[in-house]
């Protein structure tokens, strides 16, 4: 019991030290990789390198595979670039399994102490970020020597003999348990890494090994599916197909190996085949995808229903009023309610680029009439949580019914900016035929991408009630602060100089860009929310270090 103990810790650790990788690499990067894999729309290798690439930075594929997801949910991307970039990432998880397998745990300390030490003293987000990465690799390779000590004195117990025959008659057993770990431990890259480990002590024998790794590629590809159950069928469609060609190239894999079992006499070492197994099994899976991406997103989208969600339905859908008695279901209500809120203002934030860039005026008319449709879920949320609350609360649920409603008011806030202001501005623009200087909308252009992904940040905050997602959407609002004075400054270098467009637009200019600062500080008070529920409220030295 002891051994199987030291292992569940051992193994605790691998999770724990990827996810601080992970974090530590969205804190430092984040933002940049969100834009880099929104920028290959339509290019087939640098979608696939760009999926690969961040899922070597992040550690993660499903982290990668939500991310472009979300891309697709918003039109930024089409479903077949999504789609190619999770083929990408998932390369990327097999390239960065076999870095994390090397035989170098002896740095393992010296790596948690520069990160820990390094992270006491860093005053910007990335050295912050940098260091939270750097001490979560040596947690992994400090938690991959402990499996593999742990492991070899678990396969010396005389009764393990039993189990382990088990496993070797029941491989497709062995496929389910790998499936259901990774699921379990949203990680894939986890579970090779622990296969790896338990292989080289003789625990798994080759074949269990192999099948293993098998499962661990089914896990990788349901979890992103499941976690997007309730987003749009533009969301749900890339992630779809790669799990139908992820089941494809398994079942294929899994014959290759019972038909030619046993395998022959290979020169290295035979604990390096499940790695090998891994990423050749996703190189193949990803050429399958590639080549017949019609097909596969085509197969996703006829088998993928977009549902009864529609924003311009406007009727609160989930408040139950017989939940009020049950305070915790009457919040889980509201807050699905609260969600509908973000889905619409999120929809207007990203509108409004198109609108001030061309002056379409039927997308004007359904972007103002979105905004009355946030005003009416609006009222029917106060209204809803004003009943619950007159009900007995815990402190907690009071807590988290006040939270609500701050966000309820910002995203409402948000539909207002847009509305009464910055479509105004579009108005203005069309009506007095200027046009902004290429490099002034590029600013503005810029300045709106930042803040749509801090939408989509600041609403996995609420959703998650993460720490770590609170304070990269804290840090986010330095960022945009400082894009915001950058332009203004060159802004104004250019009236300097004379450009004409500069000069007509200049009202213009500098009032989209505020108003795109103003909706950048309404997302920003979720991380303050989650920040003060877990004890952690921003200190003075993070805005110090932002200036």
């Amino acid at each position: 019991m002891l051994l199987l103990i030291e292992l569940s810790g051992a193994i605790g650790l691998l999770l724990f030290g990827l996810r601080q990788v992970r974090n530590g690499m969205m804190r430092s990067f984040g933002t940049s990789l969100k834009r880099l894999a929104s920028r290959t729309e339509g290019r087939i290798l640098p979608t696939f390198l760009v999926g690969l690439l961040v899922a070597v930075l992040l550690q993660s594929s499903a982290a990668t595979a939500m991310i472009s997801a979300t891309f697709a949910a918003q039109g930024a991307i089409s479903a077949a670039t999504a789609f190619i970039t999770v083929l990408g990432a998932d390369v990327g998880t097999s390239i960065a399994a076999f870095i994390a397998s090397q035989k170098i745990t002896a740095v393992s300390p010296l790596l948690i102490a520069l990160g820990y030490f390094g992270g006491q003293f860093a005053t910007t987000p990335r050295a912050i970020g940098l260091f939270k990465s750097t001490m979560g690799i040596g947690l992994v390779l400090l938690s991959l020597s402990l499996i593999g000590a742990t492991a070899l004195r678990i396969s010396q117990l005389e009764d393990f003999a039993t189990i382990l025959n088990i496993f070797a008659k029941q491989p497709f057993l062995v496929l389910i348990l790998g499936a259901l770990i990774s699921y379990l431990a949203h990680s894939s890259l986890a579970v090779i890494l622990l296969t790896v480990g338990l292989a080289e002590v003789g625990v798994l024998d080759l074949q269990a090994s192999l099948f293993m790794v098998l499962g661990a590629n089914i896990g990788s590809g349901v979890l992103p599916v499941i976690a997007h159950l309730q987003s749009s069928a533009a969301a749900r469609v890339p992630l779809v197909a790669n799990l139908y060609v992820r089941l494809v190239g398994v079942v294929i894999a899994a014959a290759i190996i019972l038909l030619a079992w046993p395998l022959p006499q290979f020169d290295f070492a035979t604990e390096t085949l499940p790695l090998l197994l891994h990423l050749a099994l996703n190189i193949a899976v990803a050429l399958m995808g590639i080549l017949g991406a019609k097909i596969w997103v085509g197969l996703a989208a006829s088998s993928v229903s977009e549902g009864t969600s529609n924003l311009n339905d406007v009727q609160p859908k989930h408040l139950d009023a017989a939940a009020h008695a049950t305070p915790s279901i009457a919040l889980a209500y509201a807050k699905r309610e609260a969600l509908r809120m973000a889905d619409i203002a999120q929809t207007m934030v990203r509108n409004i680029a198109q609108i001030l860039k061309t002056g379409d005026a039927d997308l004007q008319a359904t972007t103002s009439d979105l905004d009355d449709g946030l005003d009416t879920l609006f009222d029917a949320i106060k209204i809803y949580m004003a009943q619950t609350m007159q009900q007995q609360l815990s402190e907690q649920e009071s807590q988290q019914a006040q939270d609500l409603l701050t966000f309820i008011t910002n995203m409402e806030h948000i539909g207002d900016i847009v509305d009464c202001d910055l479509l105004v501005l579009a108005r203005k623009k069309a009506t007095r035929q200027i046009d902004f200087s290429d490099e002034g909308w590029s600013e503005i252009a810029d300045l709106h991408e930042h803040v749509c992904l801090n939408f989509d940040l600041a609403v996995n905050t609420f959703l998650t009630y993460d720490p770590d997602l609170a304070i990269q959407l804290y840090d986010a609002k330095a960022n945009v602060r400082e894009i915001e004075a950058d332009s203004i400054a060159t802004h104004i270098d250019r009236i300097g100089s004379g450009q004409s467009a500069s000069i007509e637009s200049s009202d213009l200019h500098l009032d989209v860009l505020h108003g795109l600062r103003r909706i950048n500080g309404h997302l920003t008070t979720t991380a303050y929310l989650v920040l003060k529920a877990s004890g952690g409220t921003p200190r003075t030295k993070w805005k110090k270090a932002k200036g």
